[in-house]
């Protein structure tokens, strides 16, 4: 019977949730690019070029989505061996770091966020950088 490092199992928690989120954010962003390329093509080209600079915060979004759901992908798989906590720390830090961006990015540019989303994702966030640490931890 093989033991586990305390961070292990909420990494893969925190992860599995981070892979779904992943998932759902960029379909939901690829969604929005596909109506938003729709809609410029009817509208015009005046109506078009807003919606141009929408699909960058799109990008943006898509961005952050992607390394959300590898980070995610990273937790999952590299959980368990220990020789990888340092790095996934690294990944947890990179994340809040990205949230926190993108928060500012999409504050800048509409002049709301919605905060309790990004509360979660900062919750979570700091929860993957807990397991790693004790994974950390568990391997010195």
């Amino acid at each position: 019977m093989s033991m586990e490092a305390k961070g292990s199992t909420l990494l893969k928690v925190v992860g599995y949730i981070f892979v779904i989120l992943g998932i759902l954010s960029l379909c939901i962003q690829i969604g929005g690019l596909i109506s938003d390329d729709i809609i410029a093509t009817v509208q015009g080209s005046v109506i078009g070029e807003l919606f141009i600079l929408d699909s960058g915060t799109l990008a943006v979004g898509m961005l952050v989505s992607v390394a959300e759901l590898a980070a995610g992908y990273m937790a999952v798989k590299m959980a368990s061996n220990l020789l990888y906590a340092r790095t996934l720390r690294y990944y947890g830090i990179g994340l809040l770091v990205l949230f926190v961006v993108e928060a500012l990015f999409y504050f800048g540019a509409n002049g709301n966020v919605s905060w309790i989303a990004y509360g979660i994702l900062f919750v979570l966030s700091a929860l993957y950088v807990i397991g790693a640490w004790m994974n950390e931890k568990a391997a010195k």
